[in-house]
């Protein structure tokens, strides 16, 4: 029997789709009647989420590990496409299921066996989202001081690390609607502000950068570019990978009659995307490692202050802007997931997103979650 036809009928109370609404959906199945996203939304959420400064970083570390430009260019090309095709099929997960990943994988490990996976998770998030942060604080506050003069301090740094996180933090109480609405517009402007930085840089790039592992390096320097190199690539793998436990959260509200080739099509063209932000971070920190060397030192890289220092005065408004861009849509694509698959280990947790700013936690998604794991459990098994 199809999973489609296994399905509910789409409850007479669904909640309104108004993208200001709060979402009242945990981690239970996504009525028929709500589950209105394309794969396109896929797409706009998972390459917005990875459009950013962070992914810039992620980028800039071949260059970090003595790699030229292009070596770094092929290890960059290995991570992001043998890590796309690892991610995509993780997406159909959402549409047959109707739930998240994290709940659909109970199936296969347990309802107390995923717990493991969910705090991997959780940990994968945590780390995403404070690069996201502290890229785009640095950026914010970095712009603003050679635009406006703004003091570099340490309060400079935490109001802006406080405002990234309040703001993430309010569009994913709202939900999936307006982290979509989000990601629709930061795709889009974080797309033309990187090919403005291209422009920008344009001039001084140049492609014969030659790293460390030349022709005269010593025998014991050349020894560690394979290492170099595939550290490399498996960092660039780290970011396709990493939104694999989040997939769910976001295509559980595509219909899951939706053919399952667009799906994983969009969840993998989606991460080759990404191509533009790791090929921007490596070309701009290899001419940071040619004209201020100094923040590409191993022992204290500065990849965000390199930019700035090597920039033109005209790009660092679109450097606050990527910032800003960047930070919201990572963050939310982050802490979204996260919260969602902690509410179902936590059931109970899932009633304060629920009552928006609320301090009481009704615990309604609890049986929520454990039916959702049962239903998915049930589905994946077949009489012998």
């Amino acid at each position: 029997m199809s999973p489609s036809s296994e399905q509910p009928a789409p409850s007479p109370d669904a909640p309104s789709q108004s993208l200001t609404e709060v979402e009242t959906y945990g981690v239970e199945r996504i009525p028929d009647a709500d589950r209105t996203a394309t794969p396109l939304d896929l797409f706009r959420v998972a390459f917005g989420g990875a459009n950013t400064f962070s992914t810039c970083v992620l980028g800039a570390f071949p260059i970090l590990f003595g790699l030229s430009f292009w070596q770094g260019l092929a290890a960059t090309l290995l991570g992001v496409v043998v890590g796309a095709l690892i991610l995509c099929p993780m997406a159909v997960f959402g549409p047959v299921n109707g739930t998240n990943n994290a709940v659909a994988s109970s199936a296969h490990l347990g309802v107390h066996g995923r717990v493991v996976g969910s705090f991997l998770s959780l940990l994968t998030a945590v780390a995403f989202f404070s690069i996201s942060v502290w890229s785009s604080g640095d950026a914010l506050v970095g712009g603003a001081h050679r635009l406006f003069g703004l003091e570099q301090s340490t309060l400079s740094y935490v109001v802006a690390y406080a405002l990234f996180a309040v703001l993430v933090l309010a569009v994913c109480v709202y939900g999936f609607r307006f982290m979509l609405f989000v990601n629709k517009i930061a795709v889009m402007s974080a797309t033309v502000l990187f090919l403005l930085g291209a422009i920008a840089f344009a001039g001084d790039f140049d492609p014969s950068y030659a790293g460390v592992f030349t022709s005269s390096a010593d025998a014991a320097t050349q020894s560690l570019f394979w290492p170099s190199f595939i550290g490399a690539a498996l960092i660039v793998l780290s970011n396709p990978v990493s939104f694999g436990a989040f997939l769910g959260d976001w295509s559980r509200y595509i219909p899951a009659n939706t053919p399952r080739r667009k799906v994983v099509g969009a969840a993998f063209l989606s991460q080759i995307a990404t191509l533009l932000p790791f090929v921007f971070g490596l070309a701009t920190a290899s001419i940071i490692a040619t004209k201020a060397p100094q923040y590409v030192d191993p022992g204290a890289p500065d990849f965000v202050g390199g930019l700035l220092a090597i920039s033109p005065s005209w790009f660092f408004l679109p450097v606050c802007l990527l910032a800003l861009i960047g930070g919201m849509s990572t963050g939310t694509t982050s802490l979204y997931g996260t919260g969602l698959d902690f509410s179902s280990v936590f059931p109970g947790c899932h009633g304060c997103r629920r009552r928006s700013w609320s301090v009481s936690c009704p615990s309604r998604s609890s049986s929520s979650a454990g039916s959702a794991s049962t239903s998915c459990s049930r589905s994946r098994r077949s009489p012998r």
